[in-house]
This record gives C-alpha cells, sequence and structure tokens, in this order.
C-alpha cells in the first residue's frame, strides 16, 4: 500500500513497538487493541499527513507482550517479527495481534521495565535523519524491579535501573555487540499509557523525547478514544 501524501510533507520512515502488557487484567485494552488493528495503518497515516505534515514512506511494526518472569515463565515475553503495514503486512498484524490471550501475571507489578530494554534495543530500521523509532507502551500496573525475583527464566543479560536509562540515552550495553545497537538520539520516542504513581510517571522526568499519559486500562484504555491514542502517537513521532 502506497504511503498517502499531501502537499509538501516530511518524509517519514516510522518503525514503531507496541510494549503491550499480556497479564489477565489487560483483556480489555488488549480487546481494544484487536478490534482497532485493521484500520491503524490508515488512521496513523491520515493523522500524521494531515495534522503533522509528514508523509510516511514506510511503517513497520513489532509487538513486545510482557507479563512476569515468575508467574508466566517462558510466556513472561514474547517478540514479534518487524510487519511493514505500508507494504500489506496488515493482514499478518492482525493475525498476531489476534493470537494475543491476556492471562497470567502473578501479582500486580509486571516486568514492564525489561520490555522496554528489548524494544530500546531491537533490530530498528528507521535510522535517517528525519525517520522516527517510537516506543509505546500500554499497562495497567507498576513495573517490578530489574532482578526483583528470582526466577530460572529470567534472562542473564540484563541491565538494572541505571542500564536502562544508559541505554535510552544511546550509551550501548555492554553485552551488546556495536552492529546490533541501532537505537538514535534523533530518532528515538517512547510514549507511555499507565497508571499514575507508577514508576514510567517517574521515568518522564529522566527519559528525554519521552511522554506519560495517565491512563486506567479497566474500560479497554480508560475513557480515552482510540483515534486520541492514535494522535497522540502520530504526535511524537512528528516531534522535533
Amino acid at each position: 500500500m502506497a504511503a498517502l501524501k499531501l502537499g509538501s510533507q516530511t518524509e517519514r520512515k516510522i518503525d514503531l513497538i507496541f510494549c503491550i502488557d499480556g497479564t489477565g487484567s489487560m483483556s480489555p485494552c488488549i480487546d481494544r487493541v484487536k478490534a482497532n488493528a485493521r484500520k491503524f495503518y490508515l488512521d496513523f497515516v491520515d493523522k500524521m499527513t494531515n495534522d503533522y505534515g509528514s508523509s510516511v514512506e514506510e511503517l513497520n511494526v513489532k509487538i513486545i507482550t510482557f507479563r512476569d518472569y515468575e508467574a508466566d515463565g517462558a510466556d513472561a515475553m514474547t517478540i514479534s517479527e518487524w510487519f511493514d503495514l505500508s507494504a500489506g503486512d496488515e493482514a499478518e498484524y492482525e493475525k498476531y495481534l489476534n493470537s494475543i490471550s491476556a492471562y497470567g501475571g502473578g501479582d500486580t507489578p509486571e516486568n514492564g521495565l525489561e520490555a522496554l530494554f528489548y524494544a530500546m534495543t531491537a533490530d530498528w530500521n528507521a535510522r535517517g535523519p528525519k525517520d522516527r523509532q517510537v516506543i509505546v507502551l500500554f499497562t495497567d500496573a507498576d513495573a517490578l524491579p530489574f532482578r526483583a525475583k528470582k526466577s530460572k527464566n529470567y534472562p542473564t543479560n540484563m541491565v538494572d535501573e541505571e542500564g536502562l536509562l544508559n541505554t535510552w540515552m544511546c550509551i550501548k550495553p555492554r553485552f551488546v555487540s556495536q552492529s546490533d545497537f541501532k537505537l538514535s538520539e534523533r530518532c528515538k520516542r517512547l510514549v507511555m499509557f499507565a497508571p499514575p504513581g507508577t514508576v514510567y510517571e517517574k521515568m518522564q522526568q529522566s527519559y528525554n523525547r519521552s511522554q506519560f499519559v495517565p491512563t486506567m486500562m479497566d474500560a479497554g484504555l480508560g475513557e480515552m478514544e482510540f483515534d486520541e491514542i492514535i494522535k497522540i502517537i502520530a504526535a511524537s513521532a512528528s516531534s522535533v
């Protein structure tokens, strides 16, 4: 599917990673995301083009679903391939979303920080001067501290809180090769939809190019319309 253009636009390739809390209480939110999967591409491009003056030349989407390493074992973290929605991968993207089920989680905090780390160290495609690497997190819970619980499933190569911030500041973790580290200071953006008072709200103070959106997920995405969600993401992707 060709990108939509209107007049003189800033041409952008956009990589978008959704970090989605996949625990049982997130069922309404996940159902909401699934219901809007098919029209996401056109709605996003419309916002980028008509509201923010950006021509989306390519839109790649990856899904990271996170839960709790102690409670959910091997299902605690699942990472999809990239779906190029601008090249007709909408059906595969929708099929993958529909395969996600909300379950597990144990206690309330989840391993969302680890999901953010995997997003930051992803195999980003968009790296040009006007391109964007956008991470969007959806959760209804606070985050567990790194290595908060003993679990055989917990990744051996994982940073701590300081290491996550350093990674976001584009300081390569020691166990990631230089060729594999593709996060770009000028391209990166972070949008976190989470309850107020969580660690995600605090992160906005020290993480540049980030935005915290307080919301309760019990009604799908709280009281927010999906159009508003897309607008927030598009505004972040278009910001200087």
